[in-house]
């Protein structure tokens, strides 16, 4: 025992293997855990109502991951057309690095809004329908789409997370207050122990499942004095 703690500290290039060896035992359990193909539906309700339906379908390829979202009104809902988002990128490190996130109404196909993600540079491109407007890209930013899966590769350690998301029109600072819920969380696709993400502004909380690899089962959104929720209805895949 002793002669091995000798020569770990005696021979730095074996030091220096050891320490990756151990980094990689901490971060491959995370990494590991993230699904190859994985299709979410959520019901999504507007004042406890059920308004319409959401399908996100996230896809990892190497080190490329690619995330899409289908929103479907109901009943009468269903005349505002469907709304699209998209965003893709590259796995790095223990998070998601967009490269393109897009959002699209199908009634509106004018409107789309696109940005791109110069991260050589640090410069965030958008066109914000048709026109061009530029962004400075900060470490760590995400989309509206990736900020709901990059947990699942590097969950919530802290009490506060600070973050920025790009929404496609600008890009805006949030600061996440992190609660572990001791009540688990009910749902159609079954019963979560899950952490709370409340952002500080208290229009929007995320609820991440801790037993489902910090999947995105809820999401509360207080929108003009109407409360907006997507709840999680089914998860498949692997």
């Amino acid at each position: 025992m002793l002669a091995g703690v000798m020569l770990f500290f005696c021979n730095p290039q074996r030091r220096v293997a050891s320490l990756l060896a151990t980094i990689a035992l901490l971060v491959s359990p995370v990494l590991s855990a993230a699904p190859k193909q994985l299709t979410l539906k959520y019901d999504l309700l507007q004042q406890g109502i059920t308004i319409g339906t959401i399908k996100d379908q996230l896809s990892v390829t190497g080190n490329r991951y690619q995330i899409a979202s289908l929103a479907e009104g109901k009943g009468i809902y269903k005349l505002m057309g469907e709304r699209t988002l998209s965003s893709q990128g590259q796995v790095i490190l223990n998070t998601l690095r967009p490269a393109r996130f897009e959002s699209r109404q199908s009634k509106h196909p004018d409107k789309a809004l696109i940005s791109e993600f110069d991260w050589a540079k640090k410069v965030l491109n958008m066109q914000i329908k048709g026109e061009q407007e530029t962004g400075a890209l900060v470490k760590g930013t995400q989309d509206l789409l990736s900020v709901m899966y990059c947990w699942m590769w590097q969950p919530p350690a802290a009490k506060q997370v600070n973050l920025s998301v790009v929404n496609g029109k600008k890009i805006a600072p949030h600061r996440f207050v992190v609660t572990e819920e001791t009540t688990p969380l009910q749902t159609e696709a079954g019963t979560f122990k899950v952490v709370k993400l409340a952002d500080a502004d208290g229009e929007k909380t995320l609820y991440l499942a801790k037993d489902k690899g910090y999947l995105p089962v809820k999401l509360v959104v207080q929108d003009d004095g109407k409360r907006m929720e997507q709840v999680i209805t089914s998860i498949t895949g692997q």
